[in-house]
């Protein structure tokens, strides 16, 4: 008798086909839930920017907050929270006005369906002035001066990195010369992931004919190199001689600088 004919064989060869089938099955499952789920989350996502730059952010009273559903959306879990609020817009009428949440914070105790400890706090939303059922949850108040101050920080990155570009074009086209640093302003503006910060330094250049004449830039510097860019130091820069305000520090050369 071919062994492969056994019964027994038979059922372990079909048991693992199936668990096989099942398992391939579950994984295909799997990937288009989390595709479907990462797709409704940029959407979601896109949805929320859009509301943003079209709406009014402002303060709220929670009136109620409810236990609603809970779903897994791609890699997150997240509990749907409806909420009723007072709105206190700035210089506009107050109003009540329900809104869903999806929180993925988790550790909320719920009694009759209302979370525990919501109703009264005070939180941030945004809303669409010509339909205030259009409404996304921001952030707590106690959040609110470090956010502000997150965003007030990226607004001013945005602006330095602006000129960053100029200081580009300047470093291939402008005429280079030496440089003494006269004076150097911290702005205040740091690049954590760089280990640099924004900083304004303020030249006496010279270069390689005419007078020497005073100038200023914008400059990422490296913590490691702030030694190199301080008060006295002897640099090279680029220089548009045609609008003499318009200074680079030449980088390349300025690496062999100690």
């Amino acid at each position: 008798m071919n062994p492969f004919e056994s019964n027994g064989f038979s059922s372990i060869i079909v048991w693992i086909c199936g668990a096989g089938g099942c398992f391939f099955v579950g994984l295909a499952i799997w990937i288009v839930t989390a595709i479907l789920g990462r797709r409704k989350e940029t959407k979601q996502q896109t949805n929320n920017d859009e509301l943003r730059k079209r709406g009014v952010t402002a303060p709220a009273v929670v009136v109620s907050a409810r236990k609603g559903m809970e779903r897994n959306l791609y890699e997150t879990h997240e509990l749907r929270i409806d909420y009723v609020v007072d709105v206190q817009p700035e210089g506009r009428p107050s109003f009540r006005q329900s809104f869903q949440y999806w929180s993925e914070r988790r550790g909320f105790i719920a009694i009759a369906g209302e979370l525990v400890g919501e109703a009264g706090r005070k939180i941030w939303v945004t809303y669409d002035p010509n339909n205030p059922s259009q409404m996304i949850f921001e952030h707590y108040e106690e959040e609110h001066q470090k956010i502000i101050g997150q965003q007030e920080l990226e607004a001013r990155r945005l602006e330095f990195n602006k000129l960053a570009q100029i200081n580009d074009e300047i470093r291939k086209l402008g005429e280079g010369a030496e440089a003494v640093i006269t004076k150097v302003d911290d702005l205040d503006l740091p690049y954590p992931l760089k280990g640099s910060r924004a900083m304004r330094l303020y030249f006496d250049i010279t270069p390689k004919s005419g007078a020497v004449f005073q100038s200023e830039t914008y400059a990422l510097i490296t913590d490691t190199a702030l030694g190199k860019y301080s008060v006295g130091k002897r640099i090279y820069v680029k220089f548009d001689p045609r609008k003499l305000e318009r200074v680079a520090l030449d980088s390349e050369k300025n690496k062999s600088l100690q």
